[in-house]
C-alpha cells in the first residue's frame, strides 16, 4: 500500500469537485442533452445519496463523474483532474454497477486476490496483497465463506463481495449503483452500515438506491436530480438531509422524488420549479460570497 498512501498524501485535498457543463449523446446534427449545469463539491467523510426522478440521469451522472462516459466537464479529486489523469487515478475510484461481473466458479478469496493483483500494482508483494484480502474479508463479513464458490453465496454475501472487489485498492471515491437492489430491509441496512463505515474512513461514498428512507439516517447529504422543462437532467438540490426536507417541504425522500417526477409518471410535476429555486439559491450564495471577499479585500 506504500505507493497508494504516498500518492494520496501528495494530493493535499481529497474533496470531489464536480462541474458538469453538459453531457450529450448523438452528433452535431442530431444531439440530445442528458445533463446540464451540475456544480457541487463533496468533502471526504460524506456518505451521499444520489436521488432523482425517473430518467433524470442518475446513472449518467455517476458515469460522467467516474469518466466511464465522459461529459463536457471538469471533475477533480483533490488537485487531480480525473479525466486527464484517468490511468493514474483509476484505482482511486471504485465503481460498483447494478449487475456484478463476478465469476461464479471462483472462490471468494480467489476473487478478492485476483482483484488485488489487478488493482494493487507496482511494488506490492503477494504478502501485502494477501494481507489486504484478509482485511477485506474481515471488513465485509466474508471470512466464513472465503473458500466457498461465488455461485454458492447468498444475495447479500454476493453484494458484499462485489463491493469488496472494488474496495480492495482502498479508493478515495466509492460509487455504488443500487447496491441494495433485491435485498430485504435487514440485509440492506447491514450493507449500508458498512458503506457508512467506509465513508467514516475519510472516503467519499455516492450511492443510488430506490429505497432510501429505510436507511436515510446513515446518509450525510443528498444530491437531487430532476428533468427541467426541456427534459434535461439538472441539479435540483444538494445539501444535508434536513436541508432537503426543508427545501422541498417534504418529510421523506420518496415524497421528494414524487415532487420532481412528472405527472405522467405519477408525480407532482414540480421539477422545473425546484431546479429554478435551487439555481436561484446558488446565485444568491455566489453574490454573498463575492461581497464578502470584496469587503475583506477592502479591509
Amino acid at each position: 500500500m506504500r505507493q497508494m498512501e504516498k500518492f494520496q498524501d501528495e494530493q493535499k485535498d481529497n474533496s470531489l469537485y464536480i462541474h458538469i457543463r453538459s453531457r450529450k449523446v448523438g452528433n452535431i446534427f442530431n444531439s440530445k442533452t442528458l445533463l446540464k449545469d451540475i456544480n457541487l463539491t463533496i468533502e471526504p467523510g460524506n456518505l451521499v445519496l444520489v436521488l432523482g426522478g425517473s430518467g433524470a440521469g442518475k446513472t449518467t451522472f455517476i458515469n460522467a463523474v467516474t469518466g466511464y462516459e465522459k461529459a463536457d466537464a471538469s471533475i477533480h479529486l483533490g488537485t487531480v483532474n480525473l479525466y486527464k489523469k484517468f490511468k493514474k487515478m483509476r484505482h482511486q475510484v471504485g465503481m460498483v454497477p447494478q449487475q456484478d461481473l463476478l465469476r461464479g466458479d471462483d472462490t471468494v478469496r480467489m476473487t478478492l486476490f485476483n482483484a488485488a493483483e489487478m488493482r494493487m500494482t507496482g511494488k506490492h508483494t503477494d504478502q501485502e496483497r494477501s494481507d489486504r484480502v484478509n482485511e477485506i474479508l474481515r471488513m465485509f463479513g466474508l471470512e466464513s465463506v472465503q473458500n466457498s464458490l461465488v455461485d454458492k453465496l447468498s444475495g447479500g454475501q454476493r453484494k458484499r463481495l462485489s463491493i469488496g472487489v472494488e474496495f480492495v485498492a482502498d479508493p478515495l471515491l466509492f460509487i455504488l449503483d443500487e447496491p441494495d437492489s433485491g435485498l430485504d430491509g435487514v440485509m440492506a441496512r447491514d450493507l449500508m452500515q458498512q458503506l457508512r463505515l467506509i465513508a467514516d474512513k475519510n472516503k467519499i461514498v455516492l450511492v443510488i438506491t430506490h429505497t432510501p428512507d429505510r436507511v436515510i439516517d446513515l446518509f450525510d447529504k443528498v444530491i437531487v436530480l430532476a428533468k427541467d422543462r426541456k427534459q434535461v437532467g439538472r441539479l435540483a438540490f444538494y445539501g444535508t438531509i434536513q436541508e432537503a426536507r426543508k427545501f422541498f417541504h417534504r418529510d421523506t425522500m420518496e415524497d421528494i422524488v414524487l415532487a420532481v417526477n412528472s405527472l405522467n409518471e405519477g408525480g407532482e410535476g414540480q421539477a422545473s420549479f425546484f431546479v429554478e429555486k435551487y439555481d436561484g439559491l446558488q446565485r444568491a450564495r455566489r453574490i454573498r460570497e463575492n461581497m464578502r471577499r470584496k469587503k475583506e479585500d477592502a479591509n
